[in-house]
């Protein structure tokens, strides 16, 4: 039987998520780019809640620049405010 979490001392310790259900993408382009900019958005908020400070460095980076990859259409940016969460930087309380 496989361990959800982790195992300590022979022991499995379940780490329990919130379950969100996401809808799979849709047929507008337009849709999809938003689609994943809000996921990516919301990985982004969440990575704020990690303690480590090194992770939520190297997680936050990995996620800005995802998004910065992105093929996005003529005339279309990022918003500078977008990834600004000033908790991915700031320890978690």
């Amino acid at each position: 039987m496989s361990c959800h979490g982790i195992e300590w001392h022979g022991r499995c310790i379940p780490i329990y998520r919130e379950i969100d259900h996401w809808r799979g993408p849709g047929p507008d382009p337009e849709d999809r780019l938003f689609r994943d900019l809000g996921i990516l958005a919301t990985i982004h908020d969440g990575i704020g809640q990690l303690a480590n400070e090194q992770l939520r460095k190297s997680l936050s980076e990995a996620v800005v620049g995802a998004a910065r990859s992105m093929k996005l259409p003529d005339g279309m940016k990022l918003g500078d405010g977008l990834f600004k969460n000033e908790k991915a930087f700031m320890a978690a309380k």
